[in-house]
């Protein structure tokens, strides 16, 4: 080896720690010069869905050799499906590869030939404890052994670069991670003058803001949180960074935008307010019914749910036409009941729909138009003159506006926000429904857990029964699974509508007969659910099931016609640990065996239903398959003889498929609906085949 070899090392590592991964360019190049070898390069390893694939990431390229970096081949190189197998284990094992390529196995040589390499020394890079890609040298004129001192240079400088790695995607995943933050990031020089912004700080203040850095730098290293409200409100901890003569260099700057977190918080108080104060309203409605102490109580709480409001009153629509004064806080509520307002005045309570501010120049225009009489009392009584915003919300009844709720304040025009109209609008919208809620609620209640067509509970109602009966009987219940045959004959012979009676009548009989403790329920089209509980063995299930089908056979007389119906069940037990959908699932498997088996029979769930069924779907997918491509399926043929004359007279066509005999898939084929397409395949092949008989006759 040279004399310049001691300073390989050195030389190799100085870009690394230098410039981190900046520095592999050239520390490739001084690798592969004192390796005396041609090429040196960076392979990233990767692991995607059990595959390990290999990229090339960097070159040194000697003059006198061919670069590799633009050779697609080695991008998203698949290491074992390529024939490199053995590499790959060998850097799992933390092992390098070396030697004269004419040593290696024959499916590694192409590749390497292809690249003029003769030998070549490879080792593995690993970066915090996996393995992430390999470093290697070329010598593309010499057959050579690698001696090991030159392999440890290799090594060491890969282990270089796996720390310089490691850093740099550590750098790397933290100013993505700074980046893409929420959260206001920032670098500050002693003056708090900005040296580094994230993007969400930027976004939020673009012309800057200043922060007060002097409490942080009078105590480095120590946390101190401040607030600022300049259009927002703002969160901030500053943290001042003492540099290596203990000198505060910058200060780091955190903050944590409050401004939606505390609107929401007050929205959410304001409507948990308004939920109280409602519900106090519908406590008392429920109670008293509708009176006029009500819209006492309507304005008490609307007052404590707008705390804009300094004043209100609430109107009524009475017999005579007029809106009149029922309710008033900070006013002369006997001297307001003197006032009639019209619906046509104009500011008629009738005029708006929703929930609107006037101002005070609406009420001088209102005041106007009144006569001397109102307008003295509105006037004296009513303030109208002090009154610089009024909130306007109109209060519904069973979908009749019969009310109204006036809130008032005395010293701004802009004192009622939004926030303030969209409570004081839904207040009124909610109180209104109360009375229609009140005398809905019992058929809601019904329509959510029953089938409008039989009146028994629905799927949803069943499935709930089902989870407490499992959580308090386990085992000692069952499900069933019906399904009516015959129905779909009812709706082509006689339409849908007929088809609902016979589904009416069904479903009273398999109510019928049930035991009181049981449940059934309408799945929908015409299946039905039976939950069976408080069971002591299965053979109870077995005769209520055997009950159900006596009762499903019962001929159903409507007009001049008698149908004939059946069903067929499927029922699973109760086991520990199941959930309602498990055990449902079971009992649509032993349905779907005891409508395979012939209909109108009971079927009990068993384990291997469900790999029959797979299987059975399997061959399905298999048959349609072969089907449509012409495929795996053929016709065998047997002669018919004519006994007498010992003659051939006809050929019997027997049609044959590659993976199941014919008791198997002509069933199959006739449960799932695929005759037509067999017959058609086998009238087609055996008219082909008898053409050609016929033309070489």
């Amino acid at each position: 080896m040279d004399k310049s070899w001691g300073l390989g090392p050195s030389q190799a590592l100085l870009p690394l720690l230098r410039q981190g991964v900046k520095g592999l360019p050239q520390a490739l190049e001084q690798v592969g010069r004192a390796l005396r070898a041609h090429r040196a390069y960076l392979f990233r390893l990767e692991e995607r869905q059990g595959i390990w694939y290999a990229s090339q990431l960097s070159e040194w390229a000697g003059s006198d050799a061919t670069p590799q970096i633009q050779n697609p081949e080695l991008q998203n190189l698949p290491m074992r499906e390529k024939g490199y197998g053995r590499w790959l284990d060998r850097f799992l094992e933390d092992r390098a590869v070396a030697g004269p390529v004419a040593s290696f196995p024959e499916e590694e040589r192409p590749l390497l030939e292809a690249q003029e390499i003769q030998s070549l020394l490879v080792v593995p890079i690993w970066v915090e404890g996996k393995l992430w890609g390999f470093l290697g040298v070329d010598d593309c004129q010499r057959i050579r052994e690698f001696a090991p001192e030159e392999e440890a240079f290799l090594r060491l400088v890969a282990e270089a670069l796996a720390r310089a790695l490691e850093l740099w995607e550590r750098a790397r995943g933290l100013e993505r991670l700074l980046e893409a933050s929420p959260l206001y990031l920032a670098r500050l020089d002693r003056e708090g003058r900005l040296l580094y912004a994230n993007a969400t700080f930027k976004q939020a203040f673009p012309e800057g803001i200043f922060l007060p850095v002097a409490k942080a730098l009078g105590a480095p290293n120590h946390l101190h949180t401040l607030r600022t409200h300049e259009g927002r409100v703002v969160e901030w901890s500053l943290l001042a960074l003492p540099g290596p003569g203990q000198e505060v260099l910058e200060v780091l700057a955190l903050g944590v935008d409050l401004t939606a977190k505390e609107e929401a918080e007050a929205r959410e108080a304001r409507w948990n307010l308004f939920r109280k104060n409602l519900l106090r309203v519908y406590e008392t409605l429920m109670a008293e019914g509708l009176s006029e102490s009500i819209f006492g109580l309507i304005l008490e709480a609307a007052l404590e749910t707008v705390p804009a409001a300094q004043a209100g009153s609430v109107t009524v629509l009475l017999e005579d036409g007029c809106y009149h004064f029922v309710a008033a806080q900070g006013y002369d509520l006997e001297t307001l009941r003197q006032v009639c307002l019209r619906p046509d005045e104009p500011l008629s309570p009738t005029g708006h729909k929703g929930a609107q501010v006037f101002t005070w120049k609406d009420l001088e225009r209102f005041d106007t138009h009144l006569d001397e009489r109102r307008r003295k009392v509105m006037e004296e009584a009513g303030r109208v003159r002090e009154i610089k915003a009024i909130l306007s919300v109109p209060v519904y009844l069973a979908g009749e506006r019969k009310a109204f709720l006036y809130l008032d304040n005395f010293e701004r025009e802009d004192a009622f926000t939004p926030l303030d109209l969209e409570l004081a609008q839904a207040f009124a919208s909610q109180l209104g429904l109360l009375l229609r809620r009140l005398e809905l609620e019992g058929q809601i209640q019904h329509l959510a857990y029953h089938d409008p067509l039989t009146g028994l509970p629905n799927r949803l109602f069943f499935l709930e029964k089902l989870a407490q009966a499992l959580k308090e009987e386990g085992p000692h219940l069952a499900v069933m699974y019906l399904d009516l045959d015959g129905l779909k004959l009812v709706n082509d012979l006689d339409g849908h509508a007929a088809g609902d009676e016979v589904i009416r009548v069904m479903a009273a009989r398999l109510r019928a007969a049930l035991r009181p403790r049981d449940l059934v329920a309408r799945q929908g089209g015409d299946e039905f659910l039976v939950l069976l509980t408080g069971l002591k063995t299965s053979a109870e299930a077995v005769r209520i099931a055997e009950r159900l089908l006596e009762v499903a056979r019962i001929p159903i007389a409507m007009g001049a016609r008698t149908y004939h119906l059946s069903t067929s069940l499927g029922i699973a037990l109760g086991e520990p640990g199941l959930s309602p959908g498990e055990l449902l699932k079971r009992a649509d498997l032993a349905l779907y065996r005891a409508k395979g088996e012939g209909k109108d029979r009971l079927a009990f769930f068993e384990p291997q239903l469900q790999e029959a069924l797979r299987q059975e779907m399997n061959l399905l997918e298999a048959l349609r398959q072969d089907l449509e491509r012409g495929e795996g399926l053929w016709l065998a043929y047997q002669p018919i003889v004519d006994l007498r004359t010992g003659k051939r007279v006809a050929l019997e066509a027997l049609v044959r498929w590659r993976l199941a005999p014919p008791s198997v898939f002509i069933p199959l084929a006739e449960r799932h609906r695929l005759m037509p397409e067999l017959g058609e395949w086998v009238l087609r092949q055996a008219a082909r085949l008898a053409g050609s008989w016929t033309g070489t006759a």
